[in-house]
């Protein structure tokens, strides 16, 4: 039997990851079966703007997933999403990786599950992708760099040779993190900005050079 695709969460990014899927149709592991969130009147917009039909298959808390089931979280939250990604995963949910084909992976990568790398991304050598990562539109992750758990990188987010964003980091559009920068936990560098020094785990960091708005 053919697995099947199930997206968590109908917000904006599942306008995207939609179109994704549909870009990599050519060669499929799985056939797209539908949606789960908790507002099913909205996931049923999205799914018919996108001439996908009435594919709501219920409520995240609700769901009981099927031997055939196979999951990525499209909510951008990284707290949300590590949130609702662990709830589908406590009930045996098996999570796969989208990969757009034009994204490109160099050798030496250690990818987790659950990951969604959108088109013209760039994933250069010896990088540690943790669980349910969004790699955005030509996003940049250099050499040696490490992406945990839950991570964010909106479009044209550059993180560069030899720095780490632990659990939950969001990154803004056209964020950027400098060589060997460490961003802590939760923290969140805004969009145009760029993190010269270590961010505190829970700050939130604007400008350039970057300064901590909150802790």
């Amino acid at each position: 039997m053919t697995p099947r695709l199930i997206l968590l969460g109908a917000g904006d990014f599942a306008r995207e990851v939609i179109w994704l899927v549909s870009e990599m149709a050519t060669t499929p592991d799985w056939e797209f079966g539908g949606l789960l969130d908790d507002d099913r009147e909205r996931a049923a917009q999205i799914l018919s703007s996108n001439g996908f039909g009435q594919r709501v298959l219920g409520t995240i808390d609700n769901y009981i997933p099927q031997q055939d089931d196979r999951f990525v979280c499209t909510i951008g939250n990284p707290k949300a999403k590590l949130a609702v990604s662990e709830r589908i995963a406590a009930r045996d949910g098996k999570f796969v990786n989208l990969i757009h084909p034009s994204a490109a992976i160099g050798p030496g990568c250690i990818l987790g599950s659950g990951i969604i790398v959108c088109r013209s991304a760039v994933i250069t050598t010896n990088v540690v992708i943790g669980n349910h990562v969004h790699i955005n539109l030509a996003a940049t992750c250099g050499h040696d760099t490490v992406i945990g758990d839950g991570c964010t990188l909106s479009a044209h987010c550059d993180v560069t040779g030899h720095a780490t964003l632990e659990r939950g980091v969001f990154l803004g559009s056209h964020a950027s993190v400098t060589p060997g920068v460490r961003v802590g936990e939760y923290a969140v560098v805004g969009a145009g900005s760029v993190a010269f020094r270590n961010v505190g785990g829970g700050q939130t960091l604007l400008g350039v050079p970057g300064k901590s708005l909150l802790s």
